[in-house]
């Protein structure tokens, strides 16, 4: 995979570069979300490990949390209970800061769903068109492509519902 620090969001040509190990997709997210300045979605099955739950990534997305009121973190998570028993630190930093990040489940009518998405900034993306698999494709300057992809996203988030396992209580 090409040196991804030479990708400048919005403004690199906007080919797609071939992600295939889940160590291309975690450097693709990290890379994306380090130069997202206000709005990140996500939607995966149970928030990958090897991508979202590594520390640069949730360190990541924290500092774009931290950035103002107008940053939107919107994500979209198929398998909750999974996901929190494992322990999540995206999880747990949403729950520290969730009046900038919030995780739903997406409706039933979703659950053939296959794909994992990362949409950032409305024009940068990383995608699979299957989560058993890491082979996909991010970009840096898709602006058509990153436009459908939110249209997906919010459809799916318009009929989602909060997942009573992403409520932690804080005593």
């Amino acid at each position: 995979m090409n040196n991804l620090d030479d990708y400048i969001l919005g403004e690199s040509t906007g080919e797609a570069i071939k992600v295939e190990t889940r160590q291309d997709n975690a450097e693709a997210a990290l890379a994306l979300v380090k130069q997202c300045n206000q709005k990140l979605a996500i939607i995966s099955h149970e928030l990958d490990p090897f991508v979202y739950n590594q520390p640069e990534f949730v360190e990541a997305v924290r500092q774009l949390a931290l950035k103002g009121r107008y940053v939107d973190i919107r994500i979209l998570a198929f398998e909750p209970e999974i996901i929190v028993r494992k322990g999540h630190k995206l999880v747990d930093l949403a729950a520290k800061i969730s009046s900038y990040i919030e995780i739903r489940k997406p409706s039933s009518q979703y659950k053939s769903f296959n794909e994992a998405v990362l949409i950032v900034d409305e024009v940068g993306y990383l995608f699979r068109e299957s989560v058993e698999r890491y082979r996909g494709k991010v970009n840096f300057n898709g602006r058509r492509e990153s436009k459908y992809m939110l249209e997906v996203f919010n459809s799916m988030w318009d009929t989602s519902k909060p997942d009573p396992n992403f409520r932690r209580m804080h005593i």
